[in-house]
């Protein structure tokens, strides 16, 4: 059995489980991870006995019953684009599993409203041959020349996906999906959706966010009885929860112009500076400068 690092979902461990293969990934393409709140509610299909959470990798997917109520059913809005050369999910579950769903505008045209929502289902019991939902009537109704009408798949209208794209040479995907039923009893974790060359991954774990080092700088002068001391320290920012460390902090101090002090800091560090001045020594200008820019100016008269 083929279990993913965040371990075995309540409910999984009581079903039959079968390891199925992961589907072979583009290696040019790109990945994209899906949070919660990243599925297009106004096409989400997920009903009462259906269930869909998310995990730290991947969505645990899992119908109650075999009711019609019983449907999980989400979908992913994406880049109008042509039908895609391939589809294919990962699935770690029972034998009842979700197919691929792609959504379409069948003449890639938005302003045309009647053929705008078209939906070929990808299922491994039908192999590489995906099928039109609705059927040849409703493929008819939208404008959709079915590449095959022979039965023995999902509907009347179906066909391989490069059949598909002779069929629909102008059609625009812009979502794709999963649908577990409605009607079926299943129970598994989905790990990912590929769509043509990008993978779409799932993960509960907020998104990690990259940014500069930030601090300040404190200046402290110290008279002593022939001389002035002072004294300099710098200290950055801790990062926050689920943020990564970007450009580190750059700190400059000069003396009548010139630099008597640098410093490159990351995140959660200290740094300490200490310049002395001698009584007789005239006039001192002290600058700060916080990644090149005038943070702090200190004249000191020295006479």
């Amino acid at each position: 059995m083929k279990v993913i690092s965040s371990g075995v979902v309540a409910g999984i461990a009581t079903a039959a489980l079968v390891a199925l293969a992961p589907a072979a990934h583009a290696t040019s393409g790109q990945t994209v991870m899906i949070r919660p709140g990243g599925f297009d509610t106004g096409l989400s299909d997920t009903r009462s006995a259906g269930h869909v959470d998310f995990l730290k990798e991947g969505l645990h997917v899992y119908t109650d019953d075999t009711s019609s109520n019983a449907k999980a059913s989400e979908y992913i809005d994406v880049t109008p684009q042509g039908i895609p050369g391939n589809t294919s999910l990962t699935w770690w579950g029972t034998d009842a599993q979700p197919g691929s769903q792609i959504v379409f505008d069948a003449d890639g045209d938005p302003s045309t409203t009647t053929d705008a929502y078209n939906v070929l289902v990808g299922e491994p019991v039908y192999g590489d041959d995906f099928w039109y939902t609705g059927g040849q009537i409703r493929a008819t109704a939208h404008g959709v020349t079915c590449p095959e009408n022979s039965g023995g798949s999902g509907s009347d209208c179906h066909g391989t996906l490069a059949e598909w794209q002779q069929a629909l040479p102008n059609a625009k995907v812009y979502a794709v999906g999963f649908s577990l039923g409605s009607g079926i009893k299943g129970d598994g974790v989905l790990h990912d959706i590929q769509f043509g060359d990008t993978d779409y991954q799932f993960t509960n774990e907020p998104e990690i966010t990259t940014v500069p080092v930030t601090g300040t700088a404190t200046a402290k002068e110290v008279d002593y009885r022939h001389a002035s001391v002072l004294k300099i320290s710098f200290a950055t920012d801790d990062l926050g929860t689920n943020e990564a460390q970007g450009k580190k902090l750059t700190f400059k101090v000069t003396d009548n112009d010139d630099v008597v002090y640098r410093a490159k800091m990351g995140a959660g560090e200290d740094g300490y500076a200490k310049l002395r001045f001698a009584e007789g020594s005239g006039k001192h200008v002290v600058e700060i400068f916080k990644n090149g820019d005038l943070d702090q100016k200190i004249v000191l008269h020295m006479g």
